[in-house]
């Protein structure tokens, strides 16, 4: 099992506590106390404290390296996607036309790094939302961004009734064929490129007034149906 040097952390709790998600004040304190007791040694005391004043001197000096996001007008260069007016019918034609337009919010969503038009479709309870909404706040928070990350082609495979839930009334599958686009980790200045793929959609919904997003599960074509 690997540790990290002075902390007592293997590496899978320090990339835990690394994750914006996880890493809570209690975690950050512990990590850096842990690791400075762990390094001392007898005799180099007065050494240590004027290392960790110099150290200090230079963090409070040092000019901001935060990296710059574009703003979500040029991340996501395209109208914010409309719901159609087929999509307030409640019919199984109604469901699918959501449907489309669920996944639609979903890639603005991720592509503006802001869960809120998400959420604003999703049914409360769910946990495959919770989840997906997760990882949109996610993205926020460490400073990663899309680019590209885009498409207006996507069909319907098909539709049945019910779902995984006693609450969802259609599923509909989705395909959705996303050109190659970016991605910028952690504020990175050089992007992983993700080339052409197509991204299967399984939207459930439920009816209350209107259609909501009550189970969803996205994946590659090759995961959805194998070789």
């Amino acid at each position: 099992m690997s540790y990290f040097p002075c902390t007592g952390f293997t590496f899978e709790e320090f990339s835990a506590m690394r994750h914006p998600k996880t890493m809570t004040a209690v975690a950050i304190l512990s990590l850096f106390s842990v690791g400075i007791a762990g390094c001392s040694s007898p005799g180099n005391n007065g050494a240590e404290e004027a290392q960790t004043s110099l150290a200090s001197q230079a963090a409070t000096e040092a000019p901001s390296t935060a990296p710059t996001i574009p703003p979500a007008d040029v991340l996501y260069p395209h109208p914010k996607p409309e719901m159609p007016a087929e999509a307030h019918e409640h019919s199984v034609l109604g469901a699918q036309a959501f449907s489309v337009y669920a996944m639609k919010i979903f890639m603005y969503s991720v592509a503006i790094r802001d869960p809120k038009p998400l959420r604003e479709i999703c049914v409360s309870g769910s946990e495959s939302c919770a989840n997906m909404l997760d990882f949109i706040e996610g993205i926020a928070e460490s400073d990663a961004y899309y680019e590209g990350f885009y498409t207006d082609d996507i069909r319907v495979n098909g539709s049945l009734d019910g779902g995984s839930t006693p609450r969802a009334e259609y599923g509909t599958q989705l395909q959705a064929n996303v050109p190659e686009y970016k991605f910028y980790e952690n504020g990175a200045s050089s992007p992983k490129i993700h080339p052409q793929d197509t991204i299967i959609f399984a939207v459930e919904v439920s009816w209350d007034e209107g259609w909501k997003v009550s189970d969803a599960q996205a994946g590659t074509e090759e995961e959805a149906f194998g070789d």
